[in-house]
């Protein structure tokens, strides 16, 4: 009898780790989803707020966050000329691409779409204008097995924190840069100003 029991919490604590996971993070691509991004992007913003107004001495250190976030250039030619299968194929391998370049400690999100964001603590703008071309140029590279003809680039636009930064205003600047980015051609990286 008591196997029987052991064996159903077994599977019911792994249904639960299931579903924490699935809260957390977008089913396709693995990064974290939009609402957790925020979520924690307003902690952070806070702790931030917090130090500078010198209440503590020092937050592990981190005076300021710096987001980027990017969008996958003509997404939908990718869906119409390849189909929705390689479409998926791409933001996953974008994601595994901005993924794989990011330190432990950054966060990387599913914004909707074929949009990505990404926070980098501590990191000041000319850092994070340097990571987002890094990833720029890694996306850039990529080569699709499936469609060897696929030729993939992404826009970036930064932001980094101010003294009264919100979360709604940070990603907001640097949506506009990213729009910026668009505007100004694609396959390109600008931060706000």
């Amino acid at each position: 009898m008591n196997q029987d029991k052991d064996k159903r919490i077994a599977e019911l604590e792994t249904k639960v780790y299931s579903l924490e996971r699935d809260l957390i993070h977008d089913q396709l691509t693995g990064l974290k989803t939009r609402a957790f991004f925020e979520e924690e992007l307003g902690v952070y913003l806070a702790a931030i707020a917090h130090n500078k107004q010198g209440k503590r001495k020092e937050w592990f250190g981190f005076k300021n966050i710096s987001i980027i976030f990017f969008d996958v250039d003509y997404f939908k030619r990718v869906n119409d000329t390849h189909g929705h299968d390689v479409g998926d194929i791409v933001l996953r391998k974008v994601a595994e691409t901005i993924q794989a370049s990011l330190r432990t400690g950054d966060t990387p999100a599913r914004w909707g779409g074929e949009e990505m964001i990404v926070s980098l603590l501590g990191a000041g703008e000319r850092d994070a204008m340097a990571k987002a071309e890094e990833i720029r140029l890694k996306v850039e590279n990529l080569t699709f097995p499936e469609t060897p003809d696929l030729k993939l680039t992404i826009s970036a636009g930064v932001a980094s924190s101010g003294k009264s930064t919100t979360p709604s205003e940070l990603v907001k600047r640097a949506d506009q840069a990213l729009y910026a980015a668009k505007s100004a051609g694609r396959n390109r990286v600008v931060m706000y100003s």
